[in-house]
Protein backbone atom coordinates (compact mmCIF):
# COMPACT_ATOMS: atom_id res chain seq x y z
CA UNK A 1 0.00 0.00 0.00
CA UNK A 2 1.31 3.44 -0.92
CA UNK A 3 -0.02 6.95 -0.67
CA UNK A 4 -1.10 8.56 -3.93
CA UNK A 5 0.19 12.08 -3.53
CA UNK A 6 -1.60 15.10 -4.95
CA UNK A 7 0.36 17.30 -7.34
CA UNK A 8 1.43 19.96 -4.77
CA UNK A 9 3.06 17.23 -2.67
CA UNK A 10 4.95 15.35 -5.36
CA UNK A 11 8.17 17.13 -4.39
CA UNK A 12 7.62 16.62 -0.67
CA UNK A 13 6.25 13.10 -0.40
CA UNK A 14 7.92 10.24 -2.28
CA UNK A 15 5.59 9.03 -5.03
CA UNK A 16 5.31 5.49 -3.65
CA UNK A 17 5.73 6.19 0.03
CA UNK A 18 4.10 4.03 2.69
CA UNK A 19 1.03 5.89 4.02
CA UNK A 20 2.13 5.39 7.62
CA UNK A 21 3.82 8.03 9.72
CA UNK A 22 5.59 7.37 13.00
CA UNK A 23 4.62 9.69 15.85
CA UNK A 24 6.91 10.80 18.65
CA UNK A 25 4.39 12.22 21.10
CA UNK A 26 4.94 9.24 23.42
CA UNK A 27 8.52 8.58 22.39
CA UNK A 28 9.98 9.43 25.79
CA UNK A 29 8.83 8.01 29.10
CA UNK A 30 10.29 7.23 32.51
CA UNK A 31 10.67 3.62 31.42
CA UNK A 32 12.38 4.32 28.08
CA UNK A 33 15.98 5.49 27.69
CA UNK A 34 17.12 7.85 25.00
CA UNK A 35 18.83 4.95 23.24
CA UNK A 36 15.65 2.86 23.34
CA UNK A 37 13.67 5.78 21.93
CA UNK A 38 16.15 6.12 19.07
CA UNK A 39 15.86 2.40 18.40
CA UNK A 40 12.10 2.77 17.91
CA UNK A 41 12.71 5.47 15.31
CA UNK A 42 15.35 3.35 13.60
CA UNK A 43 13.03 0.33 13.53
CA UNK A 44 10.35 2.41 11.80
CA UNK A 45 12.78 3.76 9.24
CA UNK A 46 14.41 0.38 8.58
CA UNK A 47 11.09 -1.24 7.70
CA UNK A 48 10.02 1.46 5.28
CA UNK A 49 8.50 4.39 7.18
CA UNK A 50 9.65 7.73 5.80
CA UNK A 51 7.20 10.14 7.46
CA UNK A 52 8.06 11.18 11.02
CA UNK A 53 5.85 13.43 13.13
CA UNK A 54 7.13 15.41 16.11
CA UNK A 55 6.61 18.72 17.94
CA UNK A 56 8.56 21.25 19.94
CA UNK A 57 6.74 20.25 23.11
CA UNK A 58 7.04 16.46 22.82
CA UNK A 59 9.11 14.78 25.49
CA UNK A 60 9.40 18.09 27.38
CA UNK A 61 11.32 19.44 24.40
CA UNK A 62 13.62 16.43 23.97
CA UNK A 63 11.88 14.35 21.29
CA UNK A 64 13.08 16.49 18.38
CA UNK A 65 16.69 16.07 19.47
CA UNK A 66 16.40 12.27 19.37
CA UNK A 67 14.78 12.35 15.96
CA UNK A 68 17.58 14.69 14.93
CA UNK A 69 20.09 11.88 15.44
CA UNK A 70 18.27 9.95 12.75
CA UNK A 71 17.91 13.00 10.54
CA UNK A 72 21.62 13.72 10.65
CA UNK A 73 22.26 10.34 9.02
CA UNK A 74 19.38 10.01 6.57
CA UNK A 75 17.79 13.41 5.99
CA UNK A 76 17.37 12.83 2.25
CA UNK A 77 14.96 9.92 2.73
CA UNK A 78 12.90 11.33 5.59
CA UNK A 79 9.80 13.51 5.53
CA UNK A 80 9.83 15.62 8.69
CA UNK A 81 6.78 17.27 10.19
CA UNK A 82 7.06 19.30 13.37
CA UNK A 83 4.77 21.66 15.23
CA UNK A 84 4.95 25.04 16.90
CA UNK A 85 2.47 26.74 19.20
CA UNK A 86 2.99 24.80 22.44
CA UNK A 87 6.17 25.42 24.39
CA UNK A 88 7.75 22.90 26.75
CA UNK A 89 8.20 24.51 30.15
CA UNK A 90 9.76 21.80 32.24
CA UNK A 91 11.36 23.97 34.90
CA UNK A 92 8.41 25.55 36.65
CA UNK A 93 9.99 26.55 39.98
CA UNK A 94 6.85 26.35 42.10
CA UNK A 95 6.04 22.87 40.80
CA UNK A 96 9.62 21.69 41.40
CA UNK A 97 9.51 23.04 44.96
CA UNK A 98 6.20 21.31 45.59
CA UNK A 99 7.63 18.09 44.21
CA UNK A 100 10.56 18.21 46.64
CA UNK A 101 8.18 18.70 49.54
CA UNK A 102 5.97 15.79 48.50
CA UNK A 103 8.97 13.48 48.02
CA UNK A 104 10.08 14.35 51.57
CA UNK A 105 6.58 13.55 52.84
CA UNK A 106 6.71 10.19 51.04
CA UNK A 107 9.86 9.32 52.96
CA UNK A 108 8.35 10.29 56.29
CA UNK A 109 4.91 8.79 55.59
CA UNK A 110 5.16 6.16 52.82
CA UNK A 111 1.40 5.63 52.75
CA UNK A 112 1.00 9.17 51.37
CA UNK A 113 2.18 7.83 47.98
CA UNK A 114 -1.25 6.26 47.60
CA UNK A 115 -3.10 9.57 47.52
CA UNK A 116 -0.52 12.31 46.94
CA UNK A 117 1.54 11.81 43.74
CA UNK A 118 4.58 13.88 42.89
CA UNK A 119 3.47 16.56 40.41
CA UNK A 120 5.07 16.59 36.99
CA UNK A 121 7.53 19.41 36.40
CA UNK A 122 6.55 19.28 32.75
CA UNK A 123 4.04 22.11 32.35
CA UNK A 124 3.67 22.94 28.65
CA UNK A 125 2.37 26.37 27.67
CA UNK A 126 -0.33 26.43 25.03
CA UNK A 127 -1.17 29.26 22.65
CA UNK A 128 2.43 30.31 21.99
CA UNK A 129 1.71 32.07 18.70
CA UNK A 130 3.29 35.42 19.49
CA UNK A 131 5.79 36.29 16.77
CA UNK A 132 8.93 36.32 18.93
CA UNK A 133 8.31 33.03 20.72
CA UNK A 134 6.92 31.35 17.62
CA UNK A 135 10.01 32.29 15.60
CA UNK A 136 12.26 30.98 18.36
CA UNK A 137 10.27 27.75 18.51
CA UNK A 138 10.73 27.10 14.78
CA UNK A 139 14.43 27.95 14.93
CA UNK A 140 14.88 25.59 17.87
CA UNK A 141 13.08 22.81 16.01
CA UNK A 142 15.39 23.20 13.01
CA UNK A 143 18.43 23.10 15.28
CA UNK A 144 17.26 20.07 17.28
CA UNK A 145 16.27 18.19 14.14
CA UNK A 146 19.62 19.02 12.51
CA UNK A 147 18.05 20.22 9.31
CA UNK A 148 17.81 23.41 7.29
CA UNK A 149 14.13 22.93 6.53
CA UNK A 150 10.94 21.21 7.64
CA UNK A 151 8.89 19.39 5.07
CA UNK A 152 5.76 20.33 7.02
CA UNK A 153 5.20 22.85 9.81
CA UNK A 154 1.96 22.43 11.73
CA UNK A 155 0.35 25.01 14.01
CA UNK A 156 -0.13 23.03 17.20
CA UNK A 157 -3.58 23.27 18.86
CA UNK A 158 -4.29 26.57 17.15
CA UNK A 159 -7.62 28.37 16.92
CA UNK A 160 -9.14 30.60 14.27
CA UNK A 161 -8.37 33.60 16.50
CA UNK A 162 -4.64 32.77 16.45
CA UNK A 163 -4.68 33.28 12.69
CA UNK A 164 -5.89 36.86 12.88
CA UNK A 165 -2.38 38.12 13.64
CA UNK A 166 -0.88 39.70 10.48
CA UNK A 167 2.69 39.44 11.82
CA UNK A 168 2.36 35.68 12.30
CA UNK A 169 0.92 35.20 8.82
CA UNK A 170 3.71 37.24 7.27
CA UNK A 171 6.30 35.19 9.14
CA UNK A 172 4.77 31.94 7.94
CA UNK A 173 4.83 33.24 4.39
CA UNK A 174 8.48 34.23 4.82
CA UNK A 175 9.34 30.73 6.06
CA UNK A 176 7.91 29.23 2.88
CA UNK A 177 9.58 31.77 0.58
CA UNK A 178 12.95 31.16 2.27
CA UNK A 179 12.59 27.40 1.93
CA UNK A 180 12.64 26.77 5.69
CA UNK A 181 9.27 25.03 5.45
CA UNK A 182 7.89 23.34 2.37
CA UNK A 183 4.27 23.03 3.46
CA UNK A 184 2.11 24.57 6.17
CA UNK A 185 -0.74 23.04 8.10
CA UNK A 186 -2.79 22.85 11.29
CA UNK A 187 -2.85 20.14 13.96
CA UNK A 188 -5.72 20.72 16.34
CA UNK A 189 -9.07 19.35 17.50
CA UNK A 190 -11.99 18.66 15.20
CA UNK A 191 -14.12 21.62 16.24
CA UNK A 192 -11.24 24.07 15.85
CA UNK A 193 -10.23 22.50 12.53
CA UNK A 194 -13.69 23.01 11.08
CA UNK A 195 -13.78 26.62 12.26
CA UNK A 196 -10.34 27.38 10.83
CA UNK A 197 -11.08 25.82 7.45
CA UNK A 198 -14.25 27.90 7.10
CA UNK A 199 -12.22 31.09 7.42
CA UNK A 200 -8.66 30.28 6.39
CA UNK A 201 -8.62 27.15 4.22
CA UNK A 202 -6.45 28.68 1.44
CA UNK A 203 -3.60 29.26 3.93
CA UNK A 204 -2.97 25.58 4.57
CA UNK A 205 -1.56 22.66 2.63
CA UNK A 206 -2.04 20.08 5.40
CA UNK A 207 -4.72 19.25 7.97
CA UNK A 208 -3.95 16.87 10.84
CA UNK A 209 -6.76 15.61 13.07
CA UNK A 210 -7.48 12.83 15.58
CA UNK A 211 -9.66 10.16 14.01
CA UNK A 212 -10.54 6.63 15.11
CA UNK A 213 -13.37 4.12 14.99
CA UNK A 214 -15.05 5.76 18.00
CA UNK A 215 -15.42 9.21 16.41
CA UNK A 216 -14.87 8.89 12.62
CA UNK A 217 -13.66 12.49 12.51
CA UNK A 218 -12.14 12.09 9.06
CA UNK A 219 -15.67 11.66 7.68
CA UNK A 220 -16.67 15.02 9.19
CA UNK A 221 -13.77 16.92 7.64
CA UNK A 222 -14.71 19.41 4.91
CA UNK A 223 -13.24 18.64 1.50
CA UNK A 224 -9.80 20.24 1.23
CA UNK A 225 -7.28 20.66 -1.55
CA UNK A 226 -4.37 19.25 0.41
CA UNK A 227 -3.01 16.43 2.52
CA UNK A 228 -5.03 14.92 5.37
CA UNK A 229 -3.16 13.29 8.24
CA UNK A 230 -4.96 11.37 10.98
CA UNK A 231 -3.79 10.05 14.33
CA UNK A 232 -5.05 8.37 17.52
CA UNK A 233 -6.41 5.18 15.94
CA UNK A 234 -4.43 3.26 18.60
CA UNK A 235 -4.50 5.02 21.99
CA UNK A 236 -5.54 4.38 25.58
CA UNK A 237 -9.06 3.81 24.28
CA UNK A 238 -7.74 0.80 22.42
CA UNK A 239 -6.92 -0.80 25.77
CA UNK A 240 -10.41 -0.04 27.07
CA UNK A 241 -11.86 -1.75 24.00
CA UNK A 242 -9.53 -4.72 24.39
CA UNK A 243 -10.50 -5.14 28.05
CA UNK A 244 -14.19 -5.18 27.12
CA UNK A 245 -13.63 -7.79 24.41
CA UNK A 246 -11.65 -9.93 26.85
CA UNK A 247 -14.48 -9.86 29.39
CA UNK A 248 -17.54 -9.93 27.14
CA UNK A 249 -17.80 -13.24 25.27
CA UNK A 250 -20.88 -12.20 23.32
CA UNK A 251 -19.30 -9.01 22.00
CA UNK A 252 -16.04 -10.83 21.25
CA UNK A 253 -17.92 -13.45 19.22
CA UNK A 254 -19.70 -10.71 17.30
CA UNK A 255 -16.43 -8.97 16.43
CA UNK A 256 -14.87 -12.27 15.36
CA UNK A 257 -17.84 -13.19 13.17
CA UNK A 258 -17.90 -9.91 11.28
CA UNK A 259 -14.17 -9.21 10.96
CA UNK A 260 -12.63 -12.70 11.01
CA UNK A 261 -10.17 -11.34 13.59
CA UNK A 262 -9.83 -12.76 17.08
CA UNK A 263 -10.52 -9.57 19.05
CA UNK A 264 -8.64 -10.99 22.03
CA UNK A 265 -5.45 -10.99 20.01
CA UNK A 266 -4.26 -7.45 20.72
CA UNK A 267 -1.80 -7.45 17.82
CA UNK A 268 -4.36 -8.53 15.22
CA UNK A 269 -6.94 -6.13 16.67
CA UNK A 270 -4.44 -3.28 16.36
CA UNK A 271 -3.76 -4.25 12.74
CA UNK A 272 -7.49 -4.18 12.03
CA UNK A 273 -7.93 -0.70 13.50
CA UNK A 274 -4.87 0.60 11.68
CA UNK A 275 -6.08 -0.82 8.35
CA UNK A 276 -9.48 0.76 8.98
CA UNK A 277 -7.87 4.16 9.64
CA UNK A 278 -5.96 3.93 6.38
CA UNK A 279 -9.09 2.94 4.50
CA UNK A 280 -10.92 5.94 5.95
CA UNK A 281 -8.10 8.30 4.99
CA UNK A 282 -7.27 7.10 1.52
CA UNK A 283 -4.57 9.18 -0.20
CA UNK A 284 -3.61 10.58 3.20
CA UNK A 285 -1.27 9.52 6.00
CA UNK A 286 -2.06 7.75 9.27
CA UNK A 287 0.29 8.30 12.22
CA UNK A 288 0.91 5.45 14.63
CA UNK A 289 3.19 4.72 17.56
CA UNK A 290 4.34 1.53 19.24
CA UNK A 291 6.54 1.16 22.30
CA UNK A 292 8.22 -1.99 20.94
CA UNK A 293 10.46 -2.29 17.86
CA UNK A 294 8.90 -5.71 17.22
CA UNK A 295 5.40 -4.20 17.15
CA UNK A 296 6.58 -1.33 14.96
CA UNK A 297 7.79 -3.84 12.37
CA UNK A 298 4.62 -5.95 12.72
CA UNK A 299 2.36 -2.92 12.17
CA UNK A 300 4.25 -1.85 9.06
CA UNK A 301 4.34 -5.39 7.68
CA UNK A 302 0.59 -5.73 8.20
CA UNK A 303 -0.06 -2.60 6.15
CA UNK A 304 2.51 -3.36 3.45
CA UNK A 305 1.21 -6.89 2.91
CA UNK A 306 -2.46 -5.87 3.10
CA UNK A 307 -2.97 -8.45 5.81
CA UNK A 308 -6.43 -6.99 6.47
CA UNK A 309 -8.66 -7.12 3.40
CA UNK A 310 -11.62 -5.01 2.30
CA UNK A 311 -14.15 -7.61 3.45
CA UNK A 312 -12.81 -7.45 7.00
CA UNK A 313 -12.93 -3.65 6.97
CA UNK A 314 -16.50 -3.78 5.70
CA UNK A 315 -17.31 -6.17 8.54
CA UNK A 316 -15.90 -3.71 11.05
CA UNK A 317 -17.95 -0.89 9.53
CA UNK A 318 -21.08 -3.01 9.84
CA UNK A 319 -20.24 -3.69 13.46
CA UNK A 320 -19.65 -0.02 14.21
CA UNK A 321 -23.06 0.83 12.78
CA UNK A 322 -24.78 -1.25 15.44
CA UNK A 323 -26.45 0.75 18.19
CA UNK A 324 -25.05 -1.19 21.15
CA UNK A 325 -21.48 -0.71 19.91
CA UNK A 326 -21.97 3.05 19.60
CA UNK A 327 -23.49 3.10 23.08
CA UNK A 328 -20.49 1.19 24.43
CA UNK A 329 -18.09 3.77 22.98
CA UNK A 330 -20.13 6.65 24.35
CA UNK A 331 -20.39 5.14 27.83
CA UNK A 332 -16.81 3.88 28.08
CA UNK A 333 -14.82 6.78 26.67
CA UNK A 334 -16.27 9.71 28.57
CA UNK A 335 -13.46 11.74 30.08
CA UNK A 336 -10.76 10.13 27.93
CA UNK A 337 -8.97 12.64 25.72
CA UNK A 338 -7.30 10.02 23.53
Amino acid sequence: MTVATAAPFREILPRNMLPLGFGSGALLSKRRTRREALRLLEAAMDCGVTYFDTARMYGAGRAEGILGELTARRRERLVLASKAGILPQSRALHVRAMGRGIRLLHKVAPSSKNYLPVPSTYVPRFGAFGLVEFRKSVETSLKELRTDYLDILLLHECSAADLEEPDLLRFLDDLKREGKIRALGIATGMEETTSILKRHAPLFDVVQIPSAIWNMNVRKLPTIDGLVITHSSLTSRFNVLLDRLLSDERMAAEWHSLTQIDPRDSTKLAHLLLAHALNENQNGIVIFFSSSPVNVVANVKSVSSRAIDEKQIAGLNALLARKHVAEFFEASFQGLNF
